[in-house]
Order: C-alpha cells, then structure tokens, then sequence
C-alpha cells in the first residue's frame, strides 16, 4: 500500500509542471484550427454566443492579416512567469510564422495586443484596451474586441510596427523556489543557548554579591550609630 501511494504522489508532482507547460501547446492547437481560443476556466468570461459573435465580427472587418484572440488565464508556472505578453511571444514561438495581431484576454478582461512581423503601426485607445473599470470590463469584451479589429483592417502599410520589444530578462523565481528568510536576525548568527546560560548565571551571581555588599554595610553602619 505504502508503495502505491509513493507512486501516485510522484506521478502527481511530475504531472504539475507538464501540465502548466501544455497549456501553451493546447492554446497553439486551439489557435492553428480557429481564430480564437478560450482556456476552459474562462469560459464563463466568453460563453458560446460570446464566442460565436467574436469570430463573426472578425469575418467581417476583413483584417488583411493573420488576426488571432486568445483568452488565458495568468499562471506563473509556465514559461510566461504570469506576464501576459510572454505568454504571447511563447504561444507566437508555437505557430505559423506570418504578418499577425495576437490579441490577449486576461480574467479580469483586459486586452493585451502583440502586432507580430507587420509593416503598419496603429494605436488602439485606452478605453478599448482595458475598458471601463469595476464589474462592467468583462461584460464589453465583445463590443471593444470588434473595435479592435475595425482599427486593424482600417490601418494603412507604413513599413513599420512599433511595439515593446520581446522580454528577455530572466524570470522571478517563484515562491516556493525563493530561499526563506526571517525578518530578525538568523539563527546562524544568534549564541549558543549555554552560552546564554552562563552569562544569565554569572549576572545573577554579581547582582548577589553587590546586594549581599550593601546589607553587610548597612548592619555595619547601623551597628556603629548604635554605639
């Protein structure tokens, strides 16, 4: 039984950071067989008619270029460290090589927009990027991704894609990873509990003597007044 149960745990801690690394590869797959993908846990972000509307609205701007939309949830697990636009580049590494705006949906509804290998610039605004703030931002998903793929098909060659360049600089280490430390002093630097010992036993032993010091004078004082 013992045996079994060794088994299972390390199949389970082996499991753990596959599956992190594989979602990247699904969301790939997901992208390579439709323009958009919705990881399962949000979907209640993007139901089906959500869904449906989101790759209508797209056919019809008729962006002259490879548009894809993938909606993630942030997990820093992976190879992304939990930043959208790594988890972008990553999903990018993993498709077709083309002229492509990759557009990020996180949980809370915020868009994050890659402009991969294009020869035209364009700004999307603030207000459409993000949205309005509070509970409202996931409800207008649809509505400013539509917005978003109209600026697109309307923005004219220049020969040039301005955008932040790709993160290069390692990752954070995560939590579990990071050494642990204590906000007083460490145990390496604190002595040794007999030495603590000694010294609370030698103070004692003088705060006896001194005050054993001062009753004899006191008797002796008092002796001598008597006289």
């Amino acid at each position: 039984m013992r045996v079994v149960l060794c088994t299972l745990l390390a199949a389970l801690l082996l499991a753990t950071p596959a599956a992190a690394e594989d979602r990247l590869d699904r969301a790939a797959d997901g992208l390579n067989a439709s323009p958009l993908y919705v990881h399962p846990e949000l979907q209640f972000l993007l139901p089906e008619r959500d869904r449906q509307l989101i790759v209508q609205h797209l056919r019809e701007a008729n962006v002259p270029y490879d548009v894809k939309v993938v909606a993630m949830p942030s997990l820093q697990s992976d190879e992304s460290g939990g930043e959208m636009d790594r988890m972008l580049w990553a999903i990018d590494d993993r498709l077709f090589k083309g002229a492509r705006l990759l557009i990020g949906v996180d949980q809370r509804g915020n868009f994050q927009l890659l402009k991969l290998r294009l020869d035209r610039d364009f700004e999307v605004p603030f207000e459409i990027e993000y949205g309005p703030r509070g509970e409202d931002t996931p409800k207008t998903i649809v509505p400013r991704l539509r917005a978003v793929f109209q600026i697109a098909a309307d923005s004219k060659q220049r020969g040039y894609s301005y955008q932040r360049d790709r993160p290069t600089e390692p990752l954070d280490p995560l939590p579990e990873d990071q050494p642990a430390y204590d906000d007083d002093e460490s145990d390496d630097d604190a002595p040794p509990a007999w030495v603590v010992l000694l010294g609370a036993g030698i103070g004692g032993l003088a705060t006896g003597v001194v005050l054993w010091g001062f009753s004899v004078a006191f008797r002796t004082m008092r002796g001598l007044s008597r006289a």
